[in-house]
């Protein structure tokens, strides 16, 4: 609605005009009408007169709708108004406009929130003095940054007035455009990816940008071309030429380019074409807010390090080499720390290596050395400044890596239910190579375990190796179908050999992560295929269930028992009723069998200890994979002997030989109940209100801050948390305040918990992740109530947490399903409590489940988001303020029909799948699309946008089985462009255009989180670089003066001493302290190799792509990455990667220090040793070894006590 605006006066601004009437209509008066403050529009009239004023006192006013129009005018009209509002002294006249209404400006009011006047003029300038304008190229060159400052050119282009570089704001950007007669070449450089810049006016006027992740790489028709389809358009047409004709990804600029991309593209010169150009950049460079570059002439030189005749020399050599050892020659050739002619310079060094060591050993140190060769050499790549050459850094390693392998402890046997699993990323231009890593086994690798090298698990990502995003002007879709589809179908070029698509896991396809293999001894894809089961002709037709019958076999599990073929009873009968199953996914177990899966599961996992074990700790279902059939078990006390029972809702093929009942999962503990921000934003929806979120979340940051006042607290907050559980961090700061200990007063442990309090709080910020700690809040996977006992909308919950009694959840409680996404996800049932006399879960109360009732006309997990019980989890709670104070019904959707074959489907209509999965993996979309929608719009979660998503939503979840994708252009756009401040990446800041303040819950608690600065994780990686930098052998000698002194050592602060003399009178009460010279050796190489892996950990998992990142020791210890990132899940990703790695790595440190095979007393003396040790060494990996100790320490200290207390 437009009002007329008079008596303005004239000295008044746009801006004066526009803050007073926000007072007003941002006021509480109008709060009503919007869940955002309320968007408007403000014309002035020009001064007609000639009077020289800025306008004419008189203007329009436009409002988003008639009713908030009417409300004003009734207020601020009329003779005389009932309220006024004045600018500038000078009281507004406001009445209704006769003027023709512009309709597009109350759509584009409706469509955006509001933003302060000076903002916006500050965005529209900034995109004017951009608009239009292209600095002129001369040149474009991409090459190799060598070690003595000279940048060799290894391609390049050179240009006539057909090359221009752009900026893009909004995109944050450099756009080169290189103009061919039937296409326009573009390099995209991201200001995110520019790691240092500088300018040269020596000889040429040109620009160097050194990258830390490769430019993109596009196409798009010529100028003349785009006008002539334009103009050819009807004249109703809105869109743009990308509508039309989108860009296309490529992989390189041209044919030349292809050959050398994988290796010069973190490097970029740009001759401009005159100092005139170049100064222009410098000029748009300041209005765009990139960092102007610095001056730096680089030495040009063309040394041809990537030709054609050096690379056909190196792929020859590697072809001839062992496949452990060409799979790491080719992670060094792949990571670009080296160049084509340094490799080659060492392939008689690595075939000496060979030779006298054997290919194994060969292996592991080149991998040893690859670490070296990044922390050693790559920080000095162009700089002129490198300490060593590459063969002295070669040699210096290896007779490093020697002397470790001669002086450690014989390494414990790897357990068959763990592998050494080989990594590659594959990117648009290249591929990065790493491990192998230890990871937990599956079906496959257990078949086939002296070929574990053979299989690689490789991830599609982009150059910033984040998953791929595509903006709607590419077509992603061509690029996805042509990279990685060929890949998938054609191989993948691995160090001169071809591996072959084999399969995926469910999980990892949603990481984009798939199986390849190298043949090997008749063993092919298609013969592991055939080994894993014999599938359904009807199933065979469709490539999705297809391909997700195949990933069964590669699920990691624990093997555990094999059953023998009558101890099974297969088709066990489903309970069903009203054409619903009440038991999908579920079946049977006697606690005979349930026990002897335990007992094996324990032995496996290297649990046992001295002391005894409580039998309650067994749990009662576990998830399971056995012959060709997936989901739970669960105890049924009315078996006897050994028996499992498959229902037919779990067999999914046929497989009878395959009979070990392989472990996914063992719930033998209950887990934290957490809410989530799409739970949060129902729950607001359905009438809890926001104070009970704050409340909660206050909780919780008070928790963290207060976490630095004890041990105690701090080991709270970790458990509270799941942090630090790979060095037992928990357990270890206990056992200290057991001792009246203070938390440690030293530099490691403050940055330990202070990275710590960073995961928790942005976990808060970011996620609105927030701990319920009340012991009527938990997770518990679901099973059914075989025995009918349960009436309809009741479930059974008994919690056990190991050392606590059991608990039995009563009354009214809160169900619910991650991720939850309609209104109805939420419910409300009865839970009965402790179990009646007599009744079946008196007999057998499943700890650690909660128990769904198998009667009623539908499954209540069904109603949970489309849950089932093949190994949901199901968040429960019985507090009142988190109640819904009204109910909906749950949601109900069509299952998608199934995309079907004419023809049984081959492991290339599976790759088709998987490149078409990569394109239309939707469900972040659609998840993030309902949070930002029910946001902006005033009916939120009740938004018909919302309603149709969440069908959606359970059609994207589905897509991995039905192979029905969910198209793009089905999902809802937002109400309008700008995002809700939650929405913002933590690189970008919700300050930055683009983002409003949103008055939802989770926009509320999202701004009452400060996080604060990372400043302290830059500090402590470079303390950490010039640490490992500056590592030499320690000297024995050295190291045993040190150790003489109690409690001190150098670099280490006094305060250690209070911890060391406590310890000291605790572990005098059992061995003598005296240290052994040998055993102290021991510890060393111990801890030198401990040191290796672990940093080898910390360099694969950092988030930045810089060639010398690693994430510091503090962030491994704790299990976090610090930095920034734009894709949460990335993080999420490689925080669960390094937990698994670092899991590993001290489980393995733990045996060789523990000594299985050795006395109590003798596992103490180690341990003690190593503590010591750790104490008096100040390099990479010494804190941690040393909590490492410490956890063993008391550990073995207790057992002690145990073995005393019960013999």
């Amino acid at each position: 609605m437009d009002i007329y605006m008079k008596s303005i006066s004239f000295s008044a601004t746009k801006n004066d005009v526009y803050h007073q009437i926000a007072s007003v209509l941002h006021g509480p008066d109008y709060q009503q009408h919007s869940a955002l403050p309320l968007n408007f529009h403000v014309m002035l009239f020009p001064d007609r007169r000639g009077a020289g004023h800025i306008h004419g006192g008189s203007g329009l006013l436009t409002l988003p709708s008639v009713d908030i129009g009417e409300r004003f005018l009734s207020e601020y009209a009329g003779r005389p108004p009932l309220k006024t509002i004045s600018v500038r002294t000078r009281r507004i006249l406001f009445d209704k406009s006769t003027r023709r209404i512009d309709q597009q400006v109350v759509q584009r009011i409706r469509d955006s929130p509001y933003v302060e006047p000076e903002v916006r003029e500050a965005q529209q300038s900034r995109r004017a003095q951009l608009h239009g304008q292209a600095v002129s190229i001369r040149a474009l060159q991409f090459g190799w940054e060598c070690r003595d400052a000279v940048f060799s050119v290894e391609w390049e282009r050179y240009c006539v007035d057909n090359c221009t570089l752009h900026f893009e704001q909004d995109r944050r950007e450099i756009r080169v455009k290189l103009e061919e007669v039937s296409r326009t070449l573009v390099v995209v450089i991201r200001f995110a990816t520019i790691q240092w810049s500088a300018k040269s006016n020596e000889d040429d006027p040109a620009l160097f940008f050194s990258l830390i992740a490769p430019p993109i790489f596009e196409s798009e028709l010529p100028l003349s071309e785009q006008e002539e389809l334009l103009a050819a358009q009807h004249y109703l047409f809105q869109g743009t030429i990308y509508d039309i004709a989108p860009r296309l990804r490529l992989s390189s600029l041209d044919e030349e380019h292809l050959h050398v991309v994988p290796y010069v593209s973190l490097a970029l010169r740009l001759v401009c074409s005159s100092t005139a150009e170049l100064s222009k950049f410098q000029a748009l460079a300041k209005v765009a807010r990139l960092a102007q570059p610095g001056d730096f002439p680089y030495v040009i030189a063309r040394r041809c390090l990537f030709s054609h005749q050096l690379l056909r020399q190196y792929t020859d050599w590697v072809e001839r080499l062992n496949w452990k050892v060409a799979f790491q020659v080719e992670a060094l050739m792949r990571g670009l720390s080296l160049d084509t002619t340094e490799i080659l310079s060492l392939r008689a060094c690595i075939e000496s290596a060979m030779q006298q060591n054997g290919e194994d050993h060969t292996s592991r140190f080149l991998r040893y050395f690859g670490v070296q060769v990044k922390d050693s050499l790559s920080p000095f790549l162009g700089s002129g400044e490198a300490k060593e050459t590459v063969e002295e850094c070669f040699q210096r390693s290896l007779k490093e890596f020697l002397e470790q392998e001669r002086s450690g402890r014989p390494k414990a046997p790897i357990s068959n239910d763990t592998f050494q699993c080989l990594h590659i990323k594959v990117t648009p231009t290249t591929m990065y190579l790493e491990g192998p890593f230890p990871e937990v086994s599956n079906r496959v690798m257990r078949w086939y375990p002296r070929h574990h090298d053979y299989f690689v698990r490789v991830t599609f990502v982009e150059e910033s190796l984040l998953q791929f995003r595509w903006d709607r002007e590419v077509d992603g879709r061509e690029f996805v179908t042509r990279r990685v589809g060929g890949l998938l179908k054609g191989g993948l070029p691995v160090a001169a050999r071809l591996m072959k698509f084999l399969a995926y896991s469910q999980s990892a396809l949603k990481e984009h992560a798939v199986w390849f293999m190298l043949p090997f001894s008749d063993v092919t894809p298609e013969a592991i295929v055939r080994r894993i089961g014999t599938f359904d002709a009807e199933l065979m037709r469709c490539p999705s269930r297809y391909g997700a019958r195949i990933s069964q076999a590669f699920t990691a599990t624990d093997g555990s028992i094999t059953v023998e073929a009558e101890e099974i009873i297969l088709n066990y009968p489903d309970i069903i009723r009203h054409g619903h199953c009440f038991t999908d996914g579920i079946g049977t177990m006697s606690r005979e069998l349930c026990k002897e899966i335990w007992d094996e599961l324990v032995r496996r996992r290297r649990r046992a200890r001295r002391g005894r074990r409580n039998a309650d700790d067994c749990p009662r279902a576990y998830q399971i994979r056995l012959m060709g059939s997936k989901g739970m078990i669960m105890v049924d006390s009315r078996l006897s002997g050994r028996v499992v029972c498959l229902t037919p809702s779990m067999i999914k093929f046929q497989a009878p030989e395959s009979r070990e009942i392989e472990i996914a999962r063992a719930f033998d503990r209950p887990t934290k109940y957490v809410l989530n921000r799409p739970l949060i934003m129902i729950l607001e929806d359905l009438g809890v209100p926001y104070e009970t979120f704050e409340r909660l979340q206050d909780e919780a940051v008070e928790e963290a801050h207060s976490s630095k006042d004890s041990l105690a607290r701090a080991a709270r907050l970790l458990e509270s948390h799941g942090l630090g559980g790979a060095f037992r961090l928990t357990s270890v700061m206990l056992s200290l305040e057991k001792l009246d200990l203070p938390p440690p007063d030293d530099t490691f442990y403050d940055k330990l918990m202070e990275f710590a309090v960073n995961h928790v709080l942005r976990e808060l910020k970011y996620h609105a992740r927030i701990p319920v700690n009340d012991p009527g809040s938990w997770t518990l996977v679901g099973v059914a109530d075989i025995h009918g006992f349960l009436q309809e909308d009741e479930v059974f919950a008994c919690v056990r947490v190991p050392g606590q009694q059991k608990q039995y959840l009563k009354g009214r409680v809160l169900i619910s399903r991650s991720p939850c996404i309609h209104p109805g996800d939420a419910r409300v049932v009865t839970a009965i409590g402790s179990p009646p006399s007599g009744s079946p879960f008196a007999t057998e109360p499943l700890p650690n489940t909660v128990v769904f009732s198998t009667k009623g006309s539908r499954p209540l997990p069904s109603c949970l988001g489309g849950g089932d019980l093949d190994g949901d989890i199901y968040n429960v709670t019985t507090r009142e303020d988190l109640r819904p104070l009204k109910q909906t019904p749950p949601g109900s959707y069509d299952a998608a029909p199934k995309k079907l074959l004419d023809r049984p489907s081959t492991l290339d209509d599976v790759a088709d799948f998987v490149a078409e999965y990569i394109n239309s993996d939707v469900v972040g979309i659609i998840a993030i699309n309902w949070l930002i929608i029910a946001d902006q719009s005033k009916d939120g979660i009740f938004d018909s946008d919302c309603m149709l998503l969440a069908q959606l939503h359970s059609d994207a979840v589905d897509y991995p089985k039905s192979g029905q994708p969910v198209p793009l252009k089905k999902i809802p756009k937002l109400k309008f462009r700008d995002k809700p401040d939650w929405n913002a990446p933590e690189t970008v800041g919700a300050s930055t255009e683009g983002y409003y303040d949103s008055q939802r819950a989770i926009g509320k608690l999202f701004r009452r989180i400060e996080m604060p600065a990372v400043h302290t994780v830059r500090r402590a990686a470079r303390a950490q670089q010039r640490r490992q930098l500056h590592q030499e052998d320690e000297d024995l000698h050295e190291l045993f003066a040190r150790l003489d002194v109690a409690g001190t050592a150098d670099g280490n602060e006094d305060e250690d001493s209070a911890m060391t003399q406590a310890l000291e009178e605790h572990v005098s009460q059992y061995i003598s302290l005296d240290l052994d010279r040998t055993a102290v050796e021991s510890a060393l190489a111990l801890f030198r190799r401990y040191a290796t892996e672990l940093y080898t950990i910390c360099a694969a998992n950092s988030l930045s792509q810089s060639r010398s990142a690693v994430l510091t020791e503090e962030e491994a210890v704790v299990g976090t990455i610090v930095a920034q990132t734009s894709q949460p899940r990335m993080r999420r990703d490689l925080m669960s990667k390094l937990r698994e790695q670092t899991a590993f790595l001290v489980t393995d440190i733990r045996e060789e220090l523990g000594g299985q095979n050795d006395m109590l007393e003798e596992r103490l003396e180690h341990a003690w040793i190593a503590w010591k040790v750790s104490n008096a060494l100040d390099s990479f990996g010494s804190r941690s070894f040393g909590w490492i100790a410490l956890g063993l320490i008391f550990e073995i200290t207790k057992a002690i006590d145990e073995e005393d207390r019960f013999s």
